[in-house]
């Protein structure tokens, strides 16, 4: 049977960042197939896997959970005609987990497919704002998983931390909790998250919860300085395109390319190599697509 990885996490939490993580802990030997699914139309984290080397399925401007569940079984009964070990999918951040043990219910994909574990990624900065005003997505990822990784643990004090512990606890009984900085995670605490034997719960949220956010993404030949580009993400921060949630991609600039993160108001640059084109994705409520666009593809 192949085993099912889900790694979960609302908007911007590091699902990414741990994928690759578990990817380079994991057996050499085993067969790994990556399902990447992007609420935008254009899929930033596919080109962050990719220059890696690693097999990716990418399902993009919609989620699975909802009017790409078609796509999405089709792409799973696909990949389940090779022969692999192991299935990682990453779902978009505004995933209703509940909803992938339904897919499941499908006898060819059953009979030959299992959940292996649930992984959420908890986003300790923004972890108070997300329960509040995202309630129903956050909820429904930290319910249905087997194990919580709380991401972002060195920019709150050790207090900070317990208490998100306690309040995840509150919501999910059974799962494993690892609230550690990822730069001291050991090779078997992170094969722990999905190899463990830990308990799935089947969340029973409905999925009456509407995607009110919109995206934009686009590739763009355009060149940045890094000022213009921190000019930029400081207009997002300042709500000039509208309420930006998450914001990501890879910008051209004099020498190299520069890879920017955006998460509720907080974000980083950096220098970036393999990759070969300009390419951004925004997620938000009210978004200013048109001008906001017109800003990575007009000639400065």
């Amino acid at each position: 049977m192949v085993k099912f990885d889900i790694i979960s996490g609302f908007l911007g939490s590091g699902k990414t960042t741990l994928i690759r993580k578990i990817l380079n802990s994991l057996d050499s030997s085993e067969k790994i197939v990556l399902i990447e699914n992007e609420f935008g139309d254009v899929n930033v984290d596919r080109e962050i896997l990719a220059i890696e080397g690693f097999e990716i399925y990418e399902i993009s401007n919609g989620c699975v959970c909802c009017k790409l569940k078609g796509e999405f079984i089709f792409t799973l009964k696909q990949i389940l005609t090779q022969k692999i070990d192991r299935i990682i999918f990453e779902p978009s951040g505004i995933f209703i987990i509940g909803e992938i043990f339904d897919l499941f219910k499908d006898p060819q994909i059953s009979s030959e497919c299992y959940i292996n574990s649930v992984t959420t990624v908890v986003d300790a900065q923004n972890f108070s704002n997300h329960i509040q005003s995202y309630s129903g997505f956050f909820k429904s990822q930290i319910c249905s998983a087997s194990s919580l990784i709380i991401s972002k643990t060195q920019l709150l004090l050790p207090e900070e931390i317990a208490q998100i512990e306690l309040e995840l606890r509150m919501l999910n009984e059974n799962a494993t909790i690892l609230a550690k900085n990822w730069t001291e995670l050991s090779n078997g605490e992170l094969l722990d998250l999905v190899d463990k034997k830990a308990v799935l719960m089947v969340n029973n949220i409905e999925h009456s919860l509407s995607h009110d956010f919109k995206s934009m993404g686009l590739r763009t030949s355009k060149i940045f300085k890094l000022e213009q580009l921190e000019s930029i993400l400081e207009k997002c921060k300042n709500g000039d395109f509208g309420n930006i949630l998450r914001g990501k991609g890879f910008i051209k600039s004099d020498n190299c390319f520069l890879e920017f993160h955006y998460v509720d108001g907080h974000y980083s640059i950096i220098e970036s190599t393999g990759v070969m084109t300009g390419i951004v994705s925004f997620i938000g409520i009210n978004l200013q697509v048109q001008p906001l666009t017109l800003t990575f593809l007009t000639p400065s």
